[in-house]
């Protein structure tokens, strides 16, 4: 059994050292070296609560150990520091060959110390075998199920030639982990010693582990809080880790294949009998317990255990394909209860591919199910990732939507599911979710005016100047003041200009310049950096003589009168501000949202922006007056207060309204008629449809659309 040793922060009587205060005892069995090389290590943990464990392989003494760590700070010392401890058990390899992964082990073992008022010592005496609680088997992976959606991803810490290195960011707690460590360790066999870890790179660093949690500097990273969006990895072993199937490559003698269960240390479960073709096969399970018992310092011995059995191999293989479609059958089952019927498709289409036997016994008894239920409930979970409040603003979640959607379409084309309703609102969510790539909301503040243009020739520097009027003149300044700039000091800032075709479309092309906001008592300035003997390329100036913003252009582009321009200016913390210079309001093009942006309160008839699109509809400025959410048809001017809710009653005057309507633009009588239908059904979106946010000036006149609801 594996030896044990004990290293506290600050033990009674000790005196400080390179490592904190530790002085270790010697052992007979290990060398002087490995126990330098453990005292180097220290006692890595902050916290009051919790627990880092580590798995690393030290070379001592011309032998490779095996090192499996737990760390813990628990109250305080007599010098009234933290009491951290470091409690390790070193295994030989030959140790090593016949337990289960160490993450299993840290995960399964109760004998952890969480407390050492002594000096650093060895437990002697501790050489027996470690009692391990019972578990269930570590293939198929079920806990990476259960936290990212299939079995398959716990493939994604391996690679060809065994343990890839992987950083692993916002894992579940500390048990859970270990148990989705020691279920992709499971993967690699007899190799899975080789999966070096720590539950916390932050305070142990990331050197020389593979699997580091909280490690941002690996190459490959895994975050759990966006896996379960994200493709499964394919191949021979993602399918074992998501059926526990094995691929014939993989039974052929592949490395990450583990040919037999390992045996497990003193579990409770050291013997195991199967009754196959009327023969009894017992698991060598003596094999662990002989080696386990023996000596520390012994030379281990080769056992060789001789199981005669009258069935075939033919017949074992069939018995091991009932059991593993079994366990499969029981999964899928337990998927579609939950309610995920994207994992039960995952897991009968990765099953289906391994045993067709699986697909002629069970085709009529699940495959139904999930054909009529999967692109509800595919659908049901991406629209509660979609009709997030934010959403407009979380672009990363927007792309795991569109992966996820485009998996499951993948998927269901694969399974066959029905070319539906139910699989066109499928197909629509993904459309939804690409529209939304192109849209960034954006604080805007759309102040109308007119161009003052001049030039000299198409190849001359132009200039184009947009006087504010007072309203906007008075909003720019309500945004200097609180931005922080002030006549002592001024704010840097990024400034940039865009075109301005629609509200909220996303420009990451192009680049920013540098600039500033200042204040004199004379005027207030935003600006870009100017190049030396040049004007700002971007500016707006406020004086008591002149408020306007002011562009230079080092060729004649500029020189167009009827352009919609926007100016971008970024504070120092990340805030926005947005200014539409409006020349053509005809030329603006409304971003059209679509028909899931609005909902209706059947209560109260009330029609408002749903909770996600809300971003996009409160993010403007009207310098001249209001915003509105209209009906199509509406008339201006309204004298009434612009309002984003809108009531039936709204609705139901512009209905009468166009009912008693005659002459030029008068909408045809079927059209009315139907929108009359529709509203009497209480169908008020589809009466009003297509809706619209609209700009009222203070007379109640209408100004540009800025969205749309089409």
């Amino acid at each position: 059994m594996p030896l044990q040793l004990i290293f506290t922060s600050a033990p009674q009587g000790l005196t400080p050292g390179r490592s904190g205060y530790c002085t270790v005892a010697r052992h007979r069995a290990i060398p002087e070296r490995l126990a330098q090389l453990l005292e180097s290590v220290g006692t890595p943990h902050e916290r009051a609560d919790g627990e880092t464990f580590t798995f690393r392989m030290l070379e001592a003494g011309g032998k490779n150990w095996c090192i499996l760590s737990r760390f813990v700070a628990r109250g305080l010392d007599y010098t009234q520091r933290d009491n951290r401890l470091a409690h390790h058990l070193i295994f030989s390899l030959e140790e090593a060959a016949v337990l289960p992964p160490p993450a299993a082990i840290a995960g399964r073992w109760k004998g952890w110390r969480d407390e050492w008022s002594g000096a650093p010592t060895w437990l002697e005496g501790e050489d027996r075998p470690l009692q391990l609680e019972a578990q269930t088997p570590l293939t198929p992976a079920v806990t990476w199920r259960e936290e990212t959606g299939t079995g398959a991803k716990a493939a994604w810490l391996i690679n060809a030639s065994g343990p890839a290195a992987v950083g692993i960011l916002n894992p579940p707690e500390t048990l859970r982990l270990l148990r989705l460590l020691a279920e992709a360790s499971a993967l690699l066999g007899k190799s899975s010693w080789a999966a070096t870890f720590t539950t916390d790179a932050t305070t142990t660093g990331s050197d020389g582990f593979l699997w580091a949690v909280n490690s941002t500097s690996s190459h490959a990273t895994i975050d759990f809080t966006t896996a379960k969006a994200l493709p499964a990895p394919s191949g021979d072993i993602a399918r074992q880790a998501a059926a526990g199937l094995t691929s014939p490559k993989a039974a052929a003698g592949q490395p990450q294949r583990r040919a037999t269960p390992s045996p497990s240390a003193s579990s409770g479960n050291n013997t195991t009998a199967w009754m196959i073709g009327g023969v009894i096969i017992l698991a060598a399970g003596a094999t662990a317990v002989f080696m386990l018992n023996r000596r520390p310092e012994a030379t281990p011995t080769p056992i060789v255990v001789e199981v005669r059995s009258q069935s075939s191999a033919t017949d074992n293989a069939k018995t091991d394909e009932i059991l593993k479609a079994n366990r499969a059958l029981t999964e899928i089952q337990g998927l579609m209860d939950a309610d995920d019927f994207m994992g039960a498709a995952k897991l009968w289409a990765e099953t289906s591919a391994l045993s067709p036997s699986f697909v002629r016994n069970y085709r009529e008894q699940i495959l139904p199910r999930i054909l009529s239920n999967f692109s509800t409930s595919v659908t049901k979970e991406l629209l509660t990732r979609l009709d997030r409040p934010g959403v407009l603003n979380d672009p990363k979640s927007i792309q795991q939507s569109i992966v996820e959607a485009k998996e499951a379409l993948r998927l269901g084309a694969e399974i066959k599911v029905p070319q539906d309703e139910p699989w066109k609102r499928l197909q629509a969510c993904l459309a939804r979710a690409q529209s939304l790539t192109s849209i960034e909301v954006r604080p805007t503040m759309v102040i109308p005016g007119e161009w003052r243009t001049g030039e000299s020739g198409p190849n001359s520097p132009s200039q184009a100047d947009f006087p504010l009027s007072r309203s906007a003149a008075d909003a720019v300044t309500k945004f200097v003041e609180a931005s922080g700039a002030t006549q002592r000091e001024s704010v840097q800032i990024r400034i940039r200009l865009l075109a301005f075709t629609s509200p909220h479309l996303r420009d990451d092309s192009t680049k920013y310049l540098n600039g500033e906001i200042r204040r004199t008592p004379q005027a207030t300035w935003i600006e870009s950096t100017p190049e030396p003997g040049k004007l700002p390329a971007i500016g707006i100036g406020l004086s008591n003589r002149r408020n306007e913003a002011s562009l230079n252009f080092p060729t004649g582009e500029g020189a167009r009168a009827g352009a919609n321009r926007m100016i971008e200016v970024l504070l120092p913390k990340g805030d926005r501000q947005c200014f539409a210079l409006i020349g053509d309001l005809k030329a603006l093009q409304p971003l059209n949202l679509g028909p899931d942006a609005l909902i209706l309160d059947a209560d109260t008839g009330v029609i408002r922006p749903a909770a996600w699109a809300e971003s996009a509809v409160n993010a403007f400025i009207w310098a001249n007056g209001s915003i509105g959410l209209y009906p199509e048809g509406h008339e201006f001017p309204d004298r009434d207060l612009p309002s984003i809710r809108a009531t039936r009653s709204v609705l139901d005057t512009d209905i009468i309204r166009l009912e008693s309507k005659q002459g030029p633009g008068t909408p045809p009588y079927e059209i009315v008629a139907n929108r009359r239908k529709l509203f009497k059904e209480g169908k008020f979106l589809q009466a009003g449809a297509p809706w619209s946010i609209q700009a009222i000036d203070s007379n109640g006149a209408a100004g540009p659309r800025l969205l749309e609801f089409r």
